[in-house]
């Protein structure tokens, strides 16, 4: 298994950036494309590749952010409440660096976090920052299939995976999402089985979990990946480790909402 030759981020800074477009995907899949001349100073590592994402909150005249990407934390934390940006982290969809462009995709649904309600409702020329953090994806060249399991929230970073693969390698993909209409195309090795999960009235990411507890996994399965809400994260791997005996260090997860919360920063 051949995998990501860097999982930190390169040199990272804060990438100022514009909505170009902004574009209803599927019944809960919302895509902003963003751009700028600073796109080019962010490099593309492929994979699960993600960010943090500074946005302006309704009411605020402008966009403030802390000044250093080091210790930016700290000096947000410094900010007057009124003054400081919502931040979410997020995952690349796809980079056009010639064209100086990336799209983010946003899972919208009722009642929305501040990142849904954002892409909703934002408008092109509207500016926003990010900061480039790598990757979370590391198989660390064990041999081996992949496995990998995830809502709708997880489809960038499944599909950036995905595409990033050695074209030998052979594994499964698992995606559960609310709607048949929010199944997007992936671009995956010949050998890398992508399977899509409607999840209907089923509470998000029991679906998914049942699916993997179905699954018959092959002896030379190398590495896994679980993410999206946070009990099909820490279910999967839970799953895999106790019930099917695979090293944990050999899991990667990571639990991007949860169900009847809200995160607040």
């Amino acid at each position: 298994m051949a995998g990501p030759e860097r999982v930190a981020a390169v040199a990272p800074k804060f990438i100022e950036l514009e909505v170009l477009e902004n574009q209803q995907l599927s019944p809960h899949i919302r895509r902003v494309t963003l751009g700028g001349d600073e796109v080019s100073a962010m490099t593309p590592q492929g994979y699960d590749q993600w960010f943090r994402f500074f946005m302006r909150r309704d009411g605020q005249d402008e966009l403030r952010i802390p000044t250093s990407p080091a210790t930016w934390f700290p000096q947000y934390l410094a900010m007057r409440s009124s003054q400081r940006p919502w931040i979410r982290n997020y995952t690349v969809r796809d980079f056009r660096l010639e064209a100086g462009e990336l799209d983010i995709d946003f899972v919208c649904h009722e009642d929305p976090g501040p990142g849904a309600a954002w892409a909703m409702g934002v408008e092109r020329g509207e500016r926003a920052v990010l900061l480039d953090e790598g990757l979370l994806y590391n198989d660390d060249g064990q041999p081996g299939e992949v496995l990998m399991v995830g809502d709708e929230s997880a489809l960038p970073a499944i599909a950036g995976i995905c595409g990033s693969l050695d074209e030998r390698m052979r594994g499964v993909a698992m995606i559960e999402v609310g709607h048949r209409d929010d199944i997007q195309p992936v671009t995956a090795p010949a050998g890398v089985d992508v399977r899509w999960i409607e999840r209907g009235d089923a509470r998000a990411g029991d679906a998914a979990l049942e699916e993997l507890r179905g699954l018959a996994l092959v002896d030379d399965l190398g590495y896994a990946y679980s993410a999206g809400e946070q009990a099909l994260a820490t279910g999967a791997r839970r799953h895999l480790v106790r019930d099917r005996g695979m090293d944990k260090r050999r899991i990667t997860f990571t639990g991007y909402w949860k169900l009847g919360k809200a995160y607040v920063s």
